[in-house]
């Protein structure tokens, strides 16, 4: 009797080697092949799961962006305006390991993207749910009195999101400057600009 697979486990298991791999090896040196092995399927087994590469890491990428949303959504709880924004900011910001190698596959990503109309349309999508999220918390701390009146949201939200991407790249290519405590006194500093 032929195994029974679940698609969409089946699917995960192979997003989860992905990602540790390109963590581990890079972008460019991971190959289908590999990563065919990594995920216990024959090669060429990964076609009824995934059309091709792009789509793979796609996929791989979603995965980064949900396990985030899901560690905020865990400890944002009854938070708003300020401290809402750092709970986000620290949850997407490369704290430990596992944000580290997050990390490690979002900075590719965006080289890959570049030139890949879909993946580059996907980053754009959840760019834009973090965008939102900054900007709704920025206005519900100008509501509630948490910063200046004088604030520009949008800008500080232009310049949240220039945070988020330029922590990530030092995280990864100068880890011996982005400590924990580092990254978090930047972040705390730049929220004290706005107060």
């Amino acid at each position: 009797m032929p195994k029974i697979v679940d698609h969409d486990e089946r699917r995960l298991s192979i997003v989860h080697a992905t990602w540790r791999l390109i963590a581990a090896k890079g972008f460019r040196a991971t190959t289908m092949r590999e990563i065919a092995k990594a995920s216990g399927v024959a090669n060429g087994g990964l076609s009824p799961y995934f059309r091709n590469k792009e789509e793979l890491i796609g996929a791989t990428f979603e995965h980064v962006f949900e396990a985030t949303n899901e560690r905020f959504a865990a400890v944002r709880a009854d938070l708003e305006g300020l401290p809402a924004l750092r709970a986000l900011m620290l949850q997407i910001f490369p704290l430990d390991e596992e944000r580290l190698l997050e990390a490690r596959i979002v900075i590719p990503f965006w080289e890959y993207a570049a030139n890949e109309p879909e993946l580059l349309a996907l980053h754009e999508r959840t760019m834009q749910q973090w965008r939102g999220e900054i900007s709704d918390h920025l206005e519900t701390a100008k509501r509630l009195g948490e910063i200046r009146d004088d604030v520009d949201v949008a800008r500080s939200t232009d310049l949240f999101m220039a945070l988020l991407d330029g922590v990530q790249v030092v995280a990864v290519v100068s880890p011996g400057t982005s400590s924990a405590d580092r990254l978090t006194g930047l972040l705390d500093g730049y929220l004290d600009l706005l107060r």
